[in-house]
Formats: structure tokens, C-alpha cells, sequence
């Protein structure tokens, strides 16, 4: 709905453009303003027949879908979480985890993940044909069903940086160093006897504890990322249609002369005698370009009047808008989602218990992803 807004509030700006074309006496400005406002329209008009085509295919296949995500959600979600749960705790892979914090663990999310399956299949699963027909399928809805995933990735993720800062701060006074936060740094200090003990049994507490959190804390950041994931591959694709350029796509291989993106001077060949062509190109004969189609220059001096000469003459040609230019917005658009799911940057905060969100919304909007070639030939004109 947001982005829809978007385009009626640019779509009527658009509009009041184009009805003021005095304001603009430039012809290049006036046709990018053009192109953009179809633009709009064409991804408009196709978003609705597109998405009331998707409606009645979920309109017509309610049930089906309703028992396929039933099905998905109690085996996937439910079923299988809770025996990754219960493999943690039988020491996998010949891991030997903290036997009581591991318990603890284990029989906290066990019983978390019952708790929502039991909302699941009550409140939900009865009335998941009436949510399908009525709102259809949506990425809230999905994150509806993950709910519980997100609580224990929270706790885990909270326990983990917890422990992680704390193993940090008795590195340091192992050292014999303390953090300042006055002056944001790390400063040299005295601990007496009495310090280091301490410090030196909360390490080793820390120490024996920390692989315990790090296994349940990994299986839960992975989850969710992989949440993330296909929130992410979703969003894309509604990203990327909103910003299909298709009217200046189709104007390009069509008409490309009115998407002019600059001038260039193509030389022909033309008959000196017959000038018809100059005249009516307003061409002119470069100098030193003048050749005989006689190959003997003795026959040509004697016979000028029967053989014609040739020149080259420049013809004033248009340059089409390149497509690198027509798709530059998705340049734009797959450079914010690049850099925010890098899989270092993602992988560097899991490591350091940061918590995993997705790209805002606001980030890839209609408005700020930038419209057709406008956003292009603004930054030409401004550079």
C-alpha cells in the first residue's frame, strides 16, 4: 500500500509537469518527464491485472494451500525444531555440551515451540482458508508463522553477546588492562590478588558454558537468517517489479529516437554535383575528404565536367538512451541490498551476537529507488 501511494503522489507530480511545459522550455527534460509518467501508468496497470490474476489463483486454491502450509508449518517449523532440539542435548557429533545448562535450554525451547504449535493449531490452522482468501499470501503472514523462532533467536542472541562481553572484559584484566568509558579506550590498571582470583573462576565458568550457548545460539541464527533470506528473495522481487522500466523499454527498441540520449555526427558519402543532399541535410563538405571515383587523375582534370566528385558529409544523428541507462535504477537498487546482505557483514554479526533484521522497507521504495531514466539523466545534467 505504501508503494502504491508512492506512485500516485509521484504519478500526480508527474502530471502537473507535464501540463506546465512552459515551465520547461528544454526538450530533453520535457521527454524524461514523458517517459517517466507512462512509465508509472504501464507499472500501475500491470500491477493490478498481475496482482488480480494472482488473486484468483489464490481465491481458487484456498484449501490446497491452507493443508500445503498446515503441513509445512508442523512438520517444518514445529516437528523438526523440536528434534534439533532434542539432538543438541545427546551431545551431537560427540559434542559433550554443559549437561544442565544444556537441559535447560533444550526443555525451555521445547516447550516454547509446543506452546506456539498448540496456538498454531487451534487459532490459527482452523481459519488459515479464510486468511488465505481474505488477505492472501503475504510476507507478514510467514513471519506470523515464525513467531516462535524469532523469540528464541532474541534469548539466545541476548545470552550469547552477554557471555561474549563478559569472556572480552576478563581477557582484559588478564592483561591487566580495563576499558575507559570516559575516554572510549582501553587503559593499563593494577588488580590486586583478590581481583584476579575472581576473574580467573568467572572465566573458566564462562569458558566451560560458552560452547553450550554458542550450539543453541547457532542453530537459532541460522534459522533465522535463513527467515531473512526468503523475506529478502520476496521483497527483491516486488522491488525489482516495481521498478521495471517497461515503457521506456519498449520506446527504446520500438521508437528510439524519443528517448534521445545525445547527438552524433555520422559522415556519408554525397555527390558534390548533385548537392541535393547537402542542401537538404544542411551538410558540409570536409575538407580533404574529396576523392574522384576515376582511378586517373590525368582523365579526371581533362573530363571534370562528365566524372562527379564524392565528399563526406556530416549528418547530425541521434544518440538512444543506452539500456545500461534505462536499467540504471536497478543498479541503484541492487547495490542497497548488496551491501546490506553482504555475507561477511551478515556473518561478522552473527559472530558477534548483532542482531539479524531485514532491509527496511523504506530503503527500496518507489520513490527513493528512483523512476525509470529520470534519476539518470538528472545526475547526466547535474554532472
Amino acid at each position: 500500500m505504501d508503494v502504491r501511494t508512492g506512485q500516485l503522489t509521484i504519478l500526480v507530480r508527474q502530471m502537473t509537469a507535464l501540463r506546465n511545459r512552459e515551465s520547461s522550455s528544454r526538450v530533453e527534460v520535457y521527454s524524461i518527464e514523458y517517459s517517466s509518467f507512462f512509465n508509472t501508468v504501464w507499472l500501475i496497470i500491470n500491477d493490478i491485472t498481475i496482482g488480480y490474476a494472482f488473486g484468483t489463483f489464490l481465491c481458487e486454491n484456498d484449501e490446497v494451500l491452507a493443508r500445503l502450509m498446515r503441513v509445512l508449518a508442523q512438520d517444518v517449523l514445529i516437528s523438526w525444531l523440536q528434534w534439533a532440539l532434542r539432538w543438541l542435548d545427546s551431545w551431537p557429533a560427540g559434542l559433550k555440551l554443559n549437561t544442565e545448562l544444556s537441559r535447560f535450554y533444550s526443555g525451555t525451547f521445547v516447550d516454547l515451540v509446543d506452546v506456539w504449535g498448540s496456538v498454531l493449531r487451534h487459532i490459527i490452522f482452523p481459519h488459515l482458508t479464510t486468511i488465505i482468501y481474505t488477505f492472501g499470501l503475504i510476507s507478514a503472514f510467514g513471519a506470523l508463522l515464525g513467531v516462535h523462532i524469532y523469540v528464541c533467536y532474541a534469548i539466545t542472541r541476548i545470552v550469547y553477546a552477554k557471555v561474549l562481553w563478559g569472556m572480552g572484559s576478563l581477557w582484559r584484566l588478564f592483561r591487566g588492562k580495563r576499558f575507559n568509558v570516559l575516554r572510549n579506550r582501553t587503559d593499563s590498571w593494577e588488580y590486586d590478588n583478590d581481583q584476579l582470583l575472581f576473574g580467573t573462576i568467572l572465566f573458566t565458568l564462562l569458558a566451560f558454558l560458552f560452547p553450550t550457548v554458542l550450539a543453541y545460539y547457532a542453530l537459532f541464527a541460522l534459522l533465522r537468517l535463513s527467515t531473512i533470506l526468503i523475506q529478502a528473495s520476496l521483497e527483491m522481487q516486488l522491488a525489482f517489479m516495481n521498478h521495471f522500466p517497461l515503457f521506456a523499454l519498449v520506446l527504446r527498441v520500438k521508437d528510439p529516437w524519443r528517448l534521445p540520449g545525445g547527438i552524433y555526427f555520422n559522415f556519408v558519402p554525397d555527390r558534390v554535383g548533385d548537392g541535393s543532399r547537402s542542401a537538404n541535410l544542411g551538410g558540409m563538405a570536409v575538407p580533404g575528404a574529396r576523392a574522384t571515383l576515376d582511378g586517373n587523375s590525368n582523365d579526371s582534370e581533362s573530363k571534370g565536367s562528365q566524372h562527379l566528385a564524392t565528399t563526406l558529409v556530416p549528418v547530425l544523428e541521434n544518440q538512444p538512451v543506452t539500456f545500461g541507462r534505462i536499467f540504471f535504477q536497478y543498479t541503484r537498487l541492487w547495490a542497497r541490498l548488496a551491501s546490506h546482505y553482504n555475507p561477511l557483514r551478515l556473518l561478522k554479526s552473527m559472530l558477534l551476537g548483532r542482531f539479524l533484521a531485514p532491509i527496511p522497507r523504506y530503503e527500496i521504495r518507489y520513490d527513493r529507488a528512483g523512476i525509470g531514466i529520470r534519476s539518470v539523466d538528472s545526475q547526466g545534467s547535474s554532472s
